[in-house]
């Protein structure tokens, strides 16, 4: 049996070795973020939004919101969906709902079904200031759509439960309350989505 001196020193070893390890993780850390913020002033979409992430979340540097507002602005297309979310859920950034909106329907243009399906939230639980139960539908439907794609929920891991199984209920829920005529003009507009980003593509 270990002495209670041995136990103690090995203790000591032990804490020492994972103070090596997180201030190794730190400097890591800085100099991803230092070596990410340099590609990201050179232009680099990806790179902006993944400082933005660095500094909503206080990783290689001190937390900064507005710093992180800056640059999923900066990221463009790649920024549009996180900037919804921030201020759909208030998160760091005042409570926007309409302002949201307004993101989420800029990142739709890329195809993603997140923004889709968010924008469609927004819509359903009447959160924004003129809710549309037919845009609102069309939306989740759009989600739907696009997540079934090959590959289109590739990107974020909620797709599937919230575009393709419409696990938060948006989509069920915005479908009981529309007549049959609102509900032709969603599948409509559906289409005709569909149809015009398919051209896009070619």
């Amino acid at each position: 049996m270990r002495s209670v001196g041995t136990r103690l020193v090995l203790a000591a070893a032990a804490l020492a070795t994972l103070s090596a390890c997180a201030e190794l993780d730190y400097d890591r850390s800085v100099k991803t973020f230092h070596e990410t913020h340099r590609r990201a002033e050179e232009g680099d979409q990806g790179a902006a939004a993944r400082v933005a992430y660095f500094y909503r979340v206080g990783i290689g540097t001190e937390r900064d919101p507005e710093k992180a507002v800056y640059w999923y602005e900066r990221a463009g297309e790649r920024g549009w969906f996180w900037l919804g979310t921030m201020y759909a859920e208030g998160r760091d950034v005042p409570r926007d709902p309409d302002r949201a909106a307004a993101y989420y329907l800029k990142a739709t243009e890329t195809g993603d079904p997140l923004p889709m399906y968010s924008l469609g939230c927004l819509h359903a639980e009447r959160k924004v200031s003129a809710p549309d139960p037919v845009e609102g539908y069309t939306w989740l439907r759009l989600a739907h759509a696009r997540g079934t794609a090959s590959g289109a929920c590739s990107r974020h891991i909620e797709c599937n439960e919230w575009a393709i199984k419409d696990k938060p209920g948006c989509r069920k829920a915005q479908e009981s309350v529309l007549t049959p005529e609102q509900r032709a003009e969603a599948e409509r507009r559906v289409a005709d989505w569909l149809a015009a980003w398919s051209r896009s593509k070619k």
